[in-house]
Parts: C-alpha cells; sequence; structure tokens
C-alpha cells in the first residue's frame, strides 16, 4: 500500500498539472464507486488544490457562492489507492474511459487533460466531502508543527511495540509497513521497545529520523516494490536505498551484521540486531 512518499509523490507531481484546469466530467466505469458521482454543482469548477492527508489524497474544487458575496464552498474529491490504485495523468481530452482499458474505475475529464484512476485489486475509493480541508486522524510527521516535545506527548504512557505504534494512523498519519522497519532503523531503535519507554534522547533520535528518512523518500519519488507509480507512469527510485526493509538475511549496511525479520501484528518487520538493541 502507498505510504507518505508514495502520495506525497503524487501530489506534488498533480499539483503542478491540475491546479486552475476546469472539471468537465468524472466517468464512474466500476459500480463500487458509485457514491463518487460527480455532484452537479461541481460540474466546470476549478482545482484549487492538490493535498495529501496521511496515506490518502484530496483534490480541492472551489464553486462560487451565486450572488457573488457569499464565500465560495469547498469540495474535495478524496483517493484512497490502498494497494494497487494508480491515478494516471495524460494531456488531451479523450472523454469517456474506452472499453477495455485494463483496470480503468474511473476517469476525470478536464479542459486539458484527463486523470485516470485503474485499480487492479479494487480496493481503492474515492469520496466527496465538503470542507474547508481534509484532515487525517493522527499528526502528519512532515507537518512544521510536528516537534520532539508533539511526539513525546503522543508517546507517554503507549506500552505498544514501537513499530505497532508508528503504523496507527491516529498517532502519526501516513507510515506503514516499509517507513516504519527504515525510521526504526535511522533512529537505532529495537521494533519491540515500548513506545512509552523512549528516554529523551531516544525520542529526540526517532523524530529526526523521521523527517529524513520520509524527505529523502519523497525526493526519490517514493519505494516501488511491486505496483506503485506516479501520474507520468514512472516507479519510485527509493527501493534500491532501504537499509532494512526485505533485506533479511542480507549484511547491515551499517555494521555488516544479519538482517533480521520478525512479526509485529503479523506483519513483516526488519531490524538489525546489532544497530538497534533490545532495551527498555
Amino acid at each position: 500500500m502507498p505510504e507518505l512518499p508514495e502520495v506525497e509523490t503524487v501530489v506534488r507531481r498533480l499539483r503542478r498539472q491540475l491546479r486552475d484546469r476546469e472539471l468537465r466530467e468524472l466517468h464512474i466505469v466500476d459500480r463500487r464507486l458509485g457514491a463518487a458521482r460527480l455532484p452537479g454543482s461541481l460540474r466546470g469548477a476549478r482545482v484549487r488544490d492538490v493535498v495529501r492527508c496521511g496515506k490518502e489524497l484530496a483534490l480541492g474544487f472551489a464553486v462560487a457562492g451565486k450572488d457573488g458575496t457569499t464565500p465560495d464552498r469547498r469540495f474535495w474529491l478524496v483517493v484512497h489507492l490502498r494497494m494497487t490504485g494508480r491515478l494516471l495523468w495524460r494531456d488531451g481530452s479523450r472523454g469517456a474511459v474506452a472499453p477495455g482499458t485494463p483496470h480503468a474505475r474511473a476517469r476525470l475529464v478536464f479542459d486539458r487533460g484527463v486523470l485516470d484512476f485503474v485499480d487492479a485489486r479494487r480496493f481503492g475509493t474515492l469520496r466527496w466531502e465538503q470542507t474547508s480541508r481534509p484532515r487525517p486522524a493522527g499528526v502528519d510527521p512532515l507537518a512544521r508543527g510536528f516537534t520532539p516535545e508533539r511526539l513525546r506527548s503522543l508517546l507517554a504512557g503507549s506500552r505498544q511495540p514501537l513499530k505497532a505504534w508508528l503504523v496507527r494512523q491516529d498517532r502519526l498519519a501516513g507510515l506503514g509497513n516499509i517507513y516504519a522497519s527504515e525510521v526504526l532503523f535511522a533512529a537505532r531503535l529495537h521494533p519491540l521497545r515500548k513506545a512509552g519507554s523512549l528516554e529523551w534522547r531516544g525520542i529526540v533520535r526517532l523524530h529526526a529520523a523521521l523527517g529524513e528518512v520520509l524527505r529523502r523518500a519523497v525526493r526519490h519519488g517514493g519505494t516501488t516494490l511491486s505496483d506503485f507509480l506516479d501520474p507520468a507512469g514512472r516507479s519510485g527510485r527509493f527501493q534500491s536505498l532501504l537499509a532494512v526493509y526485505g533485506r533479511e538475511g542480507k549484511p547491515c549496511v551499517a555494521c555488516g551484521a544479519r538482517i533480521r525479520r520478525l512479526l509485529v501484528q503479523q506483519r513483516s518487520t526488519f531490524y538489525c540486531p546489532r544497530c538497534q538493541p533490545r532495551r527498555g
């Protein structure tokens, strides 16, 4: 499933293509997405922004008040790509999705281009929200207000293993299996260490590792292990830089010890036993 860096990659690249474009049509191909049909008042609305909300992304549309004085109403099309979903951009205006388009679920037709939502396993979702801006349940680890002090308050009292705590979307929004392992390696923290047991130095290391790993992954266009592609159909490049994830039995890039794998909540977790000793 795409995590924060992959979704952020899609958002940044779509923002350049979609901002100020006029929405003409939304064609729903998959009946499971029926609830996402275009509200009539949005036909002709323009994209004002594209944002990330945890692991989801949202296209923001503004509809002007009829009398010219009423504030614009904001509508957001919120997209969750889940396991195999992709948003693919093409210049031009080819209209409705052609019959037989592989794994097509929906198409947004703009004045100068089309955005296809394709999804082989059909787990992805689209939904409309009317709000000033969608917000995740947890704290965004790349937000300006996310400080070591804020992280300490979130960790306080938790008896969950750090790996399980990091992927809770009501605590930190956006992390999943890949980046939780990478962040814990960068912070030199064992995945089974109790989250609430971290001393201040460990909290500072964890905070720094979150920013470092996630921003570096975004710079490299995210991680493609199987399905992820950006809106131009390009793979991410961060998979070649993974330090521990998927490297069981291989030498640690820092110390040479063999990378190990364990299960946390039935999900594979990778770590270096020498760089990440279990304490606390």
